[in-house]
């Protein structure tokens, strides 16, 4: 069975989101795991003092910065790197552009592979759509959002950041779509454990909302209160 740990939102350099952090480390089960980061979504905007690979490397992972965007690495050097992981943990930003990278890499099979080996996936909004069937991303041309076909290793539609902005639009989107859905807010992760599914919050609260396709895409919240 697999592992994904799906962030709706939440800040890491603050230590609103410490204890998800801590559990994502946690389910490698060693003390120096291998903790592969994949900026893909921010464009590949990052270094070594991103506050997610900070984080970890304090955890104790040895840390890794995997940028699809440099055209020098082969599909073979990709899938090894993802495969010879124990954390990937994908950034937010653009989700367009993220699956676009990921299926002209082949990075997206990999990561399938990952999964089947598991390896454990994780991430925070476009990071953690992309693990879901489809999701519902604000990249469209003028800020609209639109839906985004992604990996497929969890059979539902997916929104981070839900009822902040204009996230919360997601709630009559979603209607009529072929898939029930899962929002995040902000400081709320959803975790898929060997087949179970769970809720994590941060330290300032936060909810995972569940929508039935079966009844109409209604609306009821997922994982009760908060769990830590």
């Amino acid at each position: 069975m697999g592992k994904i740990i799906g962030l709706g939102g939440g800040k890491f350099d603050n230590g609103e989101m410490q204890n998800a952090a801590e559990y994502i480390f946690s389910l490698a089960g060693k003390a120096n795991p291998v903790f592969t980061f994949l900026p893909t979504a921010a464009f590949d905007n990052c270094d070594e003092n991103d506050a997610t690979v900070t984080v970890f490397k304090k955890l104790g992972c040895d840390c890794k910065i995997l940028k699809l965007t440099d055209k020098s690495l082969t599909r073979g050097e990709i899938e090894a790197i993802i495969l010879g992981s124990d954390i990937i943990y994908a950034d937010g930003g653009n989700l367009e552009f993220l699956m676009k990278t990921f299926r002209e890499t082949g990075a997206d099979e990999a990561l399938k592979k990952a999964y089947d080996k598991g390896i454990i996936l994780s991430g925070f909004s476009s990071g953690m759509m992309c693990w879901f069937a489809e999701g519902y991303d604000d990249c469209a041309p003028g800020g609209e959002f639109m839906w985004i076909d992604c990996i497929g290793i969890l059979p539902y539609a997916a929104c981070p950041h839900f009822e902040g902005g204009n996230w919360g639009s997601f709630a009559d989107a979603v209607k009529g779509r072929r898939y029930s859905a899962f929002a995040m807010e902000n400081g709320a992760a959803l975790v898929y454990l060997d087949g179970e599914y769970s809720v994590i919050c941060g330290n300032e609260g936060g909810r995972v909302y569940y929508f039935d396709k079966d009844k109409g895409h209604e609306k009821s919240i997922f994982g009760g209160e908060e769990q830590r």
